[in-house]
Formats: C-alpha cells, structure tokens, sequence
C-alpha cells in the first residue's frame, strides 16, 4: 500500500515541477545596460525585478551596469545589450545624426533635480559663479551633467574649465586629491560627505528651474531589438512604469530597499529620494526637444538640426499600459 501510494503522490507532484520548468523556460529573456549604480531612478528595474513586476509581464531581466551614457549607448548600438537606460540627450541626438541604429522608447529623468555639484569644505568655492577659471566636473561628453554643468555655467556666468572626469567616485577622488576644484554627484552618494561637514554643494540642477520641462535623459533600444522584438520591448516598458508606479505608492519599502542596495542609513535614503518627485521619472512623453536639439547644436553634439521627419523616427515610445 505504501508503494502504490507513493506512485500517485508523486506523479502531479512531478507534474507540477515539468509545469513550473516550462513556465520557466517561456519566460522572455531581455539584456539591459543601466548608467549609474545604485540611483533612485536607475534602481527602477531593480525594484520592479525584486517586485515580480517584469516576472507578472512574462520576462526574465539581466541588468549590465556602467559607468554612464557613454558606455551605455555603446552597449545598445553595439547590440550587446537590448535596451540602455539612463542616458544623456546630447550623446543620443548625435549617437542618431551619425547614424547609430538607436532610437528613444521614452523619457527617463525630465528636470534635474537630482544633480548637484560640491567642493571641499575648506575650498574658496562658495557657488559656482566663484568658478572662474576653476576645473568642474562631469561624466562623459553628452551625458545629462554635461548639459546641466553648461547651463548651470552659463546662468552664473563664468568661464570655468570643465572636465570630463567620469563617474561618481571617479570625480570624489579628484575632488579630495585636488585634481579637480569642483565635482559631480547625485543622491544619496556623497550627502553623508556634506553632513559631515567635509563637502559643501555649490550648484544644483534645481537651480535652473527652466529645466522642469526639459527631458535630459532618456532609455533607448537599438533597432534590431524594437523590429524583431517589440512586444517584449511593450510588455518591458509596462513593467517599467509599472514599477515607478509602485515605488511611489510604496515609498517606505521601496526607500528600505534603495538603502539596504546601497548599505546606507534610512534616513540618507529617505532625504535622497526626497529630490526625485514621481513626474520626473515619467516615461512619456520626452519634453523640451526643440531646446535639447538648439543645445545640441551649440555645444557640437549635433551639425545641424533635426527635420521633423527625423524626430518621428528617433521618438519610438512603446509604452502601452493595457
């Protein structure tokens, strides 16, 4: 009796586990590159992957970091990767004029609330308009701190010397060594550092309020990806604003999670993602083209503007939330 009794326990228990395997399997597979470790706004697909959320959407997420945009459109146009996300307009806008098989699926940070620009302590740089002459930092050429540093430089009206000088612990190390007089960071990096009393932020992207309605960074797919592939690139992006979605109506858990990623105190999380409000991780639409474009020209990122035509291509949003 035992035997036999094991024989019909054992069979739907085997079922179940071929079932769970072929659900397994079935499961869509997307490759993303993400700038910038450990952010409020680049922990979105963290968050919606540690949710269920791309799993509720049938997908199986890998998530490559970089460095930054750089590095994450070189991923996407290389098709390394499927999707890049968290990537400068500058770099994208001149990435497509050159021809890279690139396009924009939708808006990732609309303002600049999150960037802000420190110098040591004991330094003479009280603000940037002190800049004068003064070495500041930013990421990569085309990166949103580029763009931010050139406006933030403009309204003060200096004349600093700005300097590619790479990612976030890249520019504290050269701030602290004295290579660089002034660097970038964003929430929660280097707050801890201005609590302290070792750091003092000189500029915020908050400081140039006609930012609000201007997108500075985007997520882009190569094209091969959106041609072969696109319901999987619908059901991503669903899942993605899904997640924005769910971070906000549950900010506790969701700032616990932002905290225990990066090993930091609740508190430094909580006043970090205090500088990200919901409507600027929207997806759609991108906001400030025409501006972005004149900026881009400005600043040698573009030869010429972009024809209508042009941007109807670049602007492939695949957002659907049904």
């Amino acid at each position: 009796m035992k035997l036999k009794l094991c024989k019909y326990v054992l069979i739907p228990v085997v079922a179940t586990m071929l079932s769970l395997s072929a659900v397994a399997q079935e499961m869509d597979k997307v490759s993303v590159a993400i700038g910038q470790r450990g952010l409020w706004d680049t922990l979105v697909v963290h968050q919606g992957i540690e949710e269920g959320i791309f799993a509720d959407e049938n997908l199986s997420v890998e998530m490559t970091w970089t460095k930054g945009g750089a590095e994450t459109l070189q991923a996407v146009t290389t098709r390394s990767v499927d999707m890049g996300f968290v990537n400068g307009m500058l770099g994208i806008l001149g990435a497509y004029q050159r021809g890279a098989p690139v396009r924009i699926i939708g808006a990732e940070m609309t303002g600049a609330n999150d960037l802000f620009w420190y110098a040591k302590s004991d330094s003479d740089l009280k603000s940037l308009a002190d800049a004068q002459g003064a070495t500041v930092g930013y990421s990569r050429p085309g990166a949103s701190s580029h763009l931010v540093l050139l406006n933030l430089l403009a309204k003060a009206g200096v004349d600093a010397e700005t300097v590619s000088a790479g990612g976030i612990s890249d520019n504290r190390t050269q701030v602290m060594s004295g290579q660089l007089d002034a660097g970038w960071s964003v929430p929660p990096f280097n707050l801890d550092l201005v609590a302290a009393g070792d750091l003092r932020i000189i500029a915020k992207g908050s400081d140039l309020p006609e930012l609000a309605e201007q997108t500075v960074r985007a997520n882009i797919s190569n094209t091969t990806f959106l041609t072969e592939r696109r319901d999987v690139a619908k059901r991503f992006m669903r899942a993605y604003m899904k997640t924005v979605d769910w971070m906000y109506d549950n900010k506790d858990k969701a700032v616990e999670r932002f905290a225990v990623f990066n090993n930091i105190d609740l508190e430094i999380a909580k006043e970090a993602a205090a500088f990200y409000p919901k409507e600027a991780l929207l997806s759609v639409p991108v906001k400030g083209l025409d501006k972005t474009i004149q900026e881009a020209i400005e600043h040698d990122a573009l030869r010429e503007p972009l024809s209508q035509e042009q941007i109807d291509e670049l602007l492939d949003y695949v957002y659907d939330p049904r």
